[in-house]
């Protein structure tokens, strides 16, 4: 294949990718701007600041598809025009946007375990619970521990009878708080409180309550967006290496290709009409007789 066929070729590899990169980027941006502002998750972050390192996640990410979708408009001139030196800019682009992306899946990775130590092995919302909740409807621990129950079904960190031994529950002997009822969702009344045993019992629920406890639930609501960012990440991070690999291979056709300049092709002329054994100047007729 010739290399004018060669660049043709990686020409339009480059922007199908590029363009593929370009967009799904883009795409990739806004749905990680909607993870950053989606109202629950920002609201349950508000438990506790360990669980804010959940933001560096997104903002590495961010950073990313901001990266690529910035300088993939100078790697389709660079493609386009046969610029190597736009080509070699969006390569050092890629090649940082890269590098964001590995960061982004590693601590991914990590933060899932630190989540898991936060809420499943570690001791948090039981203590925020015990502690923390109060009557006050305009508390913060209260309400994103109403908003949790309410929106997650659940009701206590393990179980219900975790306010028993709550300051909250000192004040309201054998009742839960209203967000743990199943017509909180519909009334939204604060002060209709459940019940957690039925009466004259003492190991069987009301049917009224939610019956699980809310750190599990909440692990899991968690640790699927951790998720959902560490596969886009890694998809993201696939379509990089591919544009990565052919600008790199275009830049290497770009620099070895020679496009002779006008004086070097005057000079080559001069130079072979010298070594030439036939004479191109003076009187042909001598060599007719």
């Amino acid at each position: 294949m010739r290399t004018d066929q060669k660049l043709f070729c990686l020409k339009t590899l480059l922007t199908i990718f590029l363009s593929l990169l370009w967009l799904v980027g883009a795409g990739i941006f806004g749905v990680l701007l909607w993870l950053r502002l989606d109202f629950w998750t920002n609201e349950y972050l508000e438990l506790d600041t360990r669980l804010e390192n959940y933001l560096i996640l997104i903002y590495i990410t961010l950073a990313a598809g901001g990266v690529i979708v910035l300088f993939s408009i100078l790697g389709l001139l660079g493609g386009c025009c046969k610029n190597k030196w736009l080509l070699v800019v969006y390569l050092v682009a890629v090649l940082s946007a890269m590098g964001l992306t590995i960061s982004a899946v590693v601590y991914g990775i990590i933060y899932r375990e630190e989540l898991e130590d936060t809420l499943v092995r570690g001791k948090l919302l039981e203590n925020v619970i015990k502690s923390k909740y109060m009557e006050d409807s305009t508390n913060r621990y209260t309400r994103v521990v109403d908003i949790m129950q309410s929106e997650l079904e659940c009701c206590g960190a393990n179980r219900p009878l975790d306010y028993f031994d709550s300051q909250w529950g000192n004040d309201h002997k054998d009742y839960a708080p209203a967000s743990c009822c199943r017509a909180y969702q519909r009334e939204e009344n604060r002060n209709n409180l459940c019940r957690v045993y039925k009466p004259q019992t003492v190991d069987e629920y009301t049917d009224d309550i939610w019956q699980t406890g809310c750190r599990k639930p909440l692990d899991e609501f968690l640790s699927t967006y951790v998720y959902v960012v560490i596969i886009i990440a890694s998809v993201y991070f696939f379509l990089q290496l591919v544009c990565m690999i052919i600008t790199s291979v275009l830049i290497h056709l770009l620099r070895s290709l020679y496009v002779p300049q006008p004086d070097d092709i005057v000079y080559d002329m001069a130079h072979n009409q010298e070594k030439s054994p036939y004479p191109s100047r003076g009187d042909y007729r001598d060599y007719y007789h």
